[in-house]
């Protein structure tokens, strides 16, 4: 009920009013420009509901196009009920295929040409509506520790829902970020990532490496926030990560360049 609340009472559900629309185009697009490999980093939907989860895969095109990896995010796990069903391990199976250790669905690693991508589980269900945070938890960590020791030569690649970093270098705030980031970041750190790339927060932003931030970060944003909608197409060369957003033009109904960024990974 408080999510329902946050969602028709609050305003979010204004926000992404043209969610179809802007999937549809998004879904041309992928098909147009022969992308090698696809990453959705979570918030699939608003509320976690099964014909939500299947009709945001449909419109993605997941199973349909270039191969893809995907983990949820914390609207994907809005409920307990939510999480414990498997919506979203469901209906995104054809992005979730890759090693892993044991029987659990995350972690899971990825190869694409000469690098890793390890998606790891961030999101957790919460009781109040204003409570957003995740958790990777003790068991999930221990895997991925072992997970990224055991994968062949190559840079690893972080995939996850939340963020270390908000766009102006603080920390997340209270109730709306990962509860067990240090820990996560450590493991990552000692498993040889060179990369993090996540989503939560709707506006895209990136942080290069430094002593904060001991590899580059980067928010995906939101493709179906209204005004924010957005999503970015990455070129690896070497160690050198091109990036460039393609931006939704409302009026036009397809997207356009925004402006490049380019960023030297610690490989």
């Amino acid at each position: 009920m408080s999510a329902w609340i946050n969602l028709s009472l609050l305003g979010r559900g204004k926000n992404f009013r043209h969610s179809e629309r802007i999937l549809t185009a998004l879904r041309q697009e992928l098909k147009q420009r022969n992308f090698d490999h696809l990453v959705f980093s979570g918030d699939a939907t608003a509320l976690g509901f099964g014909e939500e989860m299947r009709r945001a895969a449909e419109l993605l095109g997941v199973g349909e196009g270039p191969p893809g990896l995907a983990v949820p995010g914390n609207h994907d796990y809005c409920t307990r009920a939510a999480m414990r069903s498997g919506h979203f391990e469901h209906y995104f199976a054809p992005w979730q295929s890759g090693e892993r250790i044991g029987e659990e669905v995350y972690p899971f690693a990825q190869r694409v040409g000469p690098v890793w991508l390890v998606a790891v589980n961030s999101s957790s269900a919460n009781r109040l509506y204003w409570d957003a945070r995740g958790r990777v938890g003790a068991a999930q960590l221990a895997r991925l520790e072992k997970l990224l020791a055991g994968l062949e030569s190559g840079p690893r690649i972080l995939v996850t829902h939340y963020p270390i970093w908000l766009a102006e270098g603080r920390r997340e705030r209270a109730f709306h970020g990962l509860r067990d980031l240090d820990d996560l970041v450590s493991v990552a750190q000692r498993g040889g990532v060179v990369l993090w790339l996540h989503g939560h927060r709707h506006e895209p932003y990136y942080h290069p490496g430094s002593e904060r931030t001991p590899f580059p970060v980067i928010c995906a944003g939101s493709v179906t926030h209204c005004g924010r909608w957005s999503y970015n197409d990455y070129t690896l060369t070497g160690s050198h990560l091109r990036a460039v957003p393609r931006i939704f033009v409302e009026e036009q109904g397809s997207f356009r360049d925004g402006c490049t960024f380019e960023l030297d990974l610690p490989i």
